[in-house]
This record gives structure tokens, C-alpha cells and sequence, in this order.
């Protein structure tokens, strides 16, 4: 008796299964239309889509993220529906090849589900849509680099049909494979310095500076004065957080100042203000905050910067800008390093058993007199 009940419950869960795996394939859309027409940026505060026509999108902005709508198409009524579970396309494959430029693409294309409330200007109702997206790397390439790259989307099966923007007849295809994108470069976008120009990331151009320019980076008003004359372009941005910092200490209030790019110097020195809130000292009175480099990951003591107490603003006479660290408590240091990685000295060290390096030192500051003094007789 315990045999046959066991069968029969074994049969009544096999049909339970079947049924199941029925009902879950026969949601799956069978037809899927990709929009390609107009490509998209998502803006992850406000759950907003920016179209941008697809004749735009042969200039790609390097990090950047981009969206290609993918809808299905209802097998009763044949029109459009959103895609809102990524289990709906299981049956569809997207796949890339990259001729050129495969260092510019850090993520690969891939299906994704965004929560949307806004397109463009126009505002919807919150609802979940499916996409076909990739990203562009965040490398600081001055010129554009040439992008070669494919974008194939198929099914994996003959019941698969894809559609491209306007074709209704999915049935007429007999590629189950259609390309979506090649040709195209990547760069950042250029902004034309002025007297005062605000810097949101781009390469910056100073063809008609004659003298001072002041530059203007971010939200709290980090801004650097020089004299731009004839200056060479430069990638300039600013980065306002280290992730791995922050977790390292967590009892401080950091405010990061990192210039991003491989070319921030400038011909001439300028002052770089940054405006910090005075940090809280032992006795409740405010006093200055601690202001650090950071160099190959390193934290360095930044002996260069001044801070007005009343203003309350780091001012830094440079001509390179460099990575800031300001925090209200003071953080542990470690030697500084020069670009080459290699350790740098504030001062001869003393042998204790000798004196040799304090003798060495003297030596060196007699030269440096002498030499002085043939430079001014020369002068005169």
C-alpha cells in the first residue's frame, strides 16, 4: 500500500512540474522588438531616461552608461508591451564583438530592467522597463578613440523572432540575428576656457586666454586661479570620494579632493581654494582642519596649504593639482612617494653615531650660497 501511495504521489508531482515548466514558458514573449532609433541615458536619482537621436550615438561620451529600449510584442493583440521581469528573455541571447577600441568599453552589453518615472520631459507613472546596455570606460583620453563594436541580439531557438524598430513582419526574417551598432568613437566633450569657467569633466581648451583664468570645479566651489597664458589643453575633473578611505575611517569627516586626469599641470603656478568647515578642537574652540596628499595611495602631510580660520578655505600655491584629503581628526601618514613610487625626505636624517648628514647638509647650503653669489655678480 505504501508503495502505490508513493506512486502515485510521485506521479501527481511529476504532473504538478510539468504544468509548472508549461505555465513559466508559455509567459516567456516569444516575439521581442529592439528599438534602437533613439539611445538613452539614465539618470539614477531621478529614475529619468535622456533620449539622444541615434545619429549621436557614433560619438559616444566616455563614462558613460547607455540604454536601447527592448519591448515584447503580445502574441493575441500584437502590440508593444514593457518587458519587466529579465526572466521574459531567457529565450534571447546579446552578444558583442569589438574590433577597436575594447578598452574604452567597461562593461560589456547585457539586458537589464530599469525602474523609469521620466522620459525626457515627459513625466509617467513609475513602471519597469527592459533594456539592452553598455558602458563606455572612464579613461582620460584627450583625443576621441575610434570605436568598433557590434551589438547581436538572437534567440536560441526557431520561435524566437526578433523585430528591428518599425518591421512587423517577425516571420519574414530568416536571420534570427540583427546588429545593432558599430562605427563610432569615444571621447570627452570640450569646454572652451574663459575668464571663469566652471569644470564638469571635460578637456579644457585655453586657445584665447592672454592672462588669469579661475576655473571653477564642483558643487562647493573648489576653484583654482593662474595666468592660462598660453597654456596647453589639460583633462580636468574633480572626484569628491574614496570609498576605501571613508571605510578606513569611519569616526572622521572627510571631504576628498581628488583631480582626476593624466595631464593637471600648468605652466605657471596659480592658488587652488578649497572650502572646508573648521574642524571642533579639544577646548571647543574651532580650529584649522588637517589637510593631506595622497600619492600611490599614500597620505602625506600637505605642508604647502594655509587655511583662514575665518574664511574657512585652504588656499594652495601650485601648479600641479594633486589629491587632497581633509578631515576633522587626524589621520595616520606615511612616507610620501614621488610620481616614480620612489620615498621622499622632508630633511637630511641625522646619524646618531656620527653626525655625518648634518655635516653633509652644511656642505650643501655653503654650495648653494656660493653659487648664489656668482649669480649675482654675473647680474650686475
Amino acid at each position: 500500500m505504501k508503495k502505490v501511495l508513493s506512486l502515485v504521489l510521485a506521479v501527481v508531482m511529476c504532473f504538478g512540474m510539468c504544468t509548472v515548466a508549461f505555465a513559466a514558458k508559455d509567459t516567456k514573449p516569444m516575439r521581442i522588438r529592439v528599438i534602437d532609433s533613439g539611445y538613452y541615458t539614465y539618470d539614477d536619482d531621478d529614475d529619468k531616461l535622456t533620449t539622444l537621436n541615434k545619429a549621436d550615438a557614433s560619438s559616444l561620451s566616455a563614462d558613460e552608461t547607455y540604454y536601447i529600449q527592448v519591448k515584447a510584442i503580445d502574441k493575441e493583440t500584437n502590440k508593444e508591451v514593457d518587458i519587466t521581469k529579465l526572466s521574459d528573455l531567457d529565450n534571447y541571447k546579446v552578444r558583442s564583438s569589438i574590433d577597436e577600441g575594447a578598452s574604452y568599453i567597461s562593461s560589456k552589453p547585457s539586458f537589464v530592467i530599469k525602474t523609469v518615472k521620466q522620459i525626457d520631459e515627459k513625466k509617467d507613472a513609475s513602471k519597469k522597463m527592459a533594456f539592452i546596455t553598455f558602458s563606455t570606460a572612464d579613461k582620460f583620453n584627450m583625443e576621441e578613440v575610434d570605436l568598433d563594436m557590434e551589438i547581436n541580439v538572437y534567440g536560441d531557438d526557431s520561435n524566437c523572432k526578433i523585430l528591428l524598430n518599425n518591421d512587423e513582419d517577425a516571420d519574414a526574417k530568416d536571420e534570427k540575428t540583427i546588429t545593432l551598432f558599430t562605427n563610432s568613437e569615444v571621447k570627452y566633450g570640450e569646454t572652451e576656457a574663459k575668464t571663469y569657467v566652471k569644470v564638469d569633466g571635460p578637456i579644457v581648451k585655453f586657445d584665447d586666454i592672454e592672462d588669469d583664468c579661475e576655473l571653477e570645479f564642483g558643487d562647493d566651489e573648489v576653484t583654482f586661479e593662474v595666468n592660462a597664458k598660453d597654456q596647453k589643453d589639460l583633462f580636468l575633473r574633480l572626484d569628491d570620494s574614496d570609498e576605501a578611505l571613508e571605510d578606513k575611517y569611519p569616526n572622521a569627516d572627510l571631504t576628498i579632493v581628488y583631480f582626476a586626469g593624466n595631464n593637471k599641470t600648468f605652466r605657471r603656478n596659480g592658488t587652488l581654494t578649497i572650502p572646508v568647515k573648521a574642524a571642533e578642537g579639544k577646548d571647543g574652540k574651532l580650529v584649522a582642519p588637517f589637510i593631506y596628499e595622497k600619492n600611490n595611495g599614500k597620505l602625506s602631510v600637505c605642508k604647502d596649504a594655509k587655511y583662514n580660520l575665518d574664511d574657512e578655505k585652504f588656499t594652495i600655491k601650485t601648479n600641479k593639482l594633486g589629491n587632497y584629503v581633509i578631515s576633522d581628526v587626524e589621520l595616520k601618514t606615511e612616507a610620501a612617494t614621488d610620481e616614480k613610487g620612489e620615498e621622499t625626505k622632508d630633511g637630511a636624517e641625522k646619524n646618531p653615531d656620527t653626525g655625518a648628514n648634518d655635516f653633509v647638509g652644511l656642505a650643501v647650503a655653503l654650495a648653494v650660497v656660493s653659487v648664489a653669489g656668482i649669480a649675482v655678480a654675473k647680474r650686475k
